[in-house]
C-alpha cells in the first residue's frame, strides 16, 4: 500500500493510501507477552491492493466486514472468505496479495515473533471464526486460529518454480547476511540473468527487491517496542544507516521515525 498523507488528531492516526482509502489506526499497545496488538478501521471506494512480505514474524488479523468485498489472490484464483467474520493468517515468510473493493471494515491483529505450530508456518491462511474480543496474548491468538473452520490457503505465488522456491528459501535463510544474488545463481548452477528473470516472472519482483522488502518487513514491530532507530536497522541488517531510511521509505513510503510514531503503543 502506498502511503499518500499522514494526518493525526487525538483519538488516531490515519494512513491516506490512495485517493479513495484509509486505514484509521485506534488502538495499539504491548500485551504482557510482548505480542503487538492493534485496532484498525478500513474504509475505501474502488478497489484497493496490497502486498504483504513477513519476514521472522508472524501477523494475524481479525475482520469485521461492514461492506463490500474482501478477497486474496492465490496465483489466478481469488480466494474470498465465506463470512463477513473472519481471521487471516500471515505465516513467516509468506507473501500475500489481498485486495478491498469498495469496503468498509473493522479488524483486530496481533504481530508477534513468538513460537507459531509448525502446522501453521508453511503457508498463509484465511479461516472462519466468530471470535470478536479483544486479544489478551499470542497464545490466545494461536487457540483461536487452531480452532479455525473453513481453513483456505492465501499463498500469493503457489505454482511459482522449483529454481524460484530455493532462490527464496536461500534468501529467507540469510537476508541478515545480505546474501549475493549473484552467488545463490552459481550456487544453483544457473545464470544471474536467468534466475533474476524466473524469480520476477514468479514472484512478481527481483529477487533483489524481495531481499529489500523482507529485510524492512520487521523493522515496524521493532521500532514499535521503542528500539532507537539506528539499532533497528543493524537489527535488520543495514550497517549503513542512510541505506536503511532510503529503503525503508522505498518500502513503506514513509520514514522510520513517522512508523514508530504511527505504531507507538500509547493508545490501549
Amino acid at each position: 500500500m502506498k502511503n499518500k498523507r499522514l494526518n493525526s488528531n487525538d483519538s488516531d492516526f490515519q494512513l491516506e493510501f490512495s485517493d479513495d482509502g484509509k486505514l484509521a489506526r485506534r488502538k495499539t499497545a504491548f500485551l504482557p507477552d510482548g505480542a503487538y496488538f492493534f485496532e484498525d478501521q478500513l474504509q475505501g471506494k474502488g478497489v484497493l491492493t496490497a502486498t504483504i512480505i513477513t519476514c521472522t514474524a508472524w501477523l494475524l488479523e481479525f475482520f469485521e466486514l461492514k461492506s463490500g468485498e474482501i478477497f486474496f489472490m492465490c496465483g489466478e484464483e481469488q480466494i474470498r472468505p465465506n463470512t463477513k467474520h473472519f481471521g487471516a493468517l500471515y505465516s513467516p515468510f509468506s507473501i500475500t496479495r489481498p485486495y478491498f473493493k469498495n469496503v468498509k471494515c473493522y479488524l483486530k491483529g496481533i504481530a508477534a515473533s513468538e513460537f507459531l505450530p509448525e502446522k501453521f508456518t508453511s503457508v498463509p491462511m484465511i479461516f472462519e471464526t466468530t471470535y470478536d474480543e479483544s486479544l489478551t496474548s499470542a497464545a490466545q491468538a494461536i487457540e483461536i486460529l487452531n480452532s479455525g473452520e473453513n481453513l483456505q490457503q492465501i499463498e500469493a505465488y503457489p505454482k511459482a518454480s522449483l529454481l524460484s522456491v530455493k532462490t527464496k528459501k536461500l534468501i529467507d535463510e540469510n537476508y541478515l547476511a545480505d546474501p549475493s544474488i549473484a552467488r545463490i545463481a552459481a550456487r544453483l548452477n544457473v545464470s544471474h540473468a536467468h534466475l533474476s528473470r524466473q524469480f520476477k516472472n514468479d514472484f512478481g519482483m527481483s529477487p533483489s527487491n524481495y531481499f529489500r522488502q523482507l529485510r524492512v518487513a520487521d523493522a515496524p514491530l521493532l521500532l514499535a517496542k521503542g528500539e532507537a532507530i539506528i539499532d533497528v536497522s543493524q537489527d535488520v541488517g543495514y550497517n549503513d544507516l542512510s541505506r536503511f531510511y532510503k529503503q525503508f521509505r522505498q518500502t513503506t513510503n514513509t520514514s522510520p521515525g513517522v512508523c514508530q510514531t504511527i505504531m507507538k503503543p500509547n493508545r490501549a
